[in-house]
């Protein structure tokens, strides 16, 4: 258990971080509801919504899932939240260091790159037969 900080032998209670300000985007507070209702992990959340930008943005865009256009938007959301991650001042969350910013980087783009690298090359082949 930590050792609270003292001033002049008595013991100080740390600060508890500022709220953001009115009107603020929760995003942190609300990715942490949504991995407190599913259960799942931050890693398995990262892969679902990556996949899931991945299907909506193929529908909108009217492009097949494997379309470079949707794999960019799926890492142009992705480098985003993370981006906010890394710079919110509000939470502390273990999510404001480089190495979970690549972890869930991987997590949400490696499925999205696997349809991007090999789908189309799988339609040509089954096509041939």
């Amino acid at each position: 258990m930590p050792v609270p900080p003292r001033h002049r032998g008595v013991a100080v209670k740390a600060a508890p971080p500022p709220s953001p300000p009115p009107g603020w985007l929760d995003w942190t507070g609300d990715k942490s509801w949504i991995g407190q209702i599913t259960g799942l992990p931050d890693s398995a959340l990262h892969a679902h919504f990556g996949m899931a930008i991945l299907v909506l943005t193929a529908l909108v865009l009217r492009r097949a899932p494997w379309d470079w256009r949707c794999w960019l938007t799926v890492l142009a959301i992705e480098t985003l939240n993370e981006a906010y991650d890394l710079l919110q001042p509000f939470y502390p969350t273990d999510e404001g260091n480089l190495a979970a910013s690549w972890s869930d980087m991987w997590a949400t783009m490696l499925w999205p790159t696997v349809i991007l690298l090999t789908f189309r090359w799988l339609g040509r082949r089954g096509e041939r037969r």
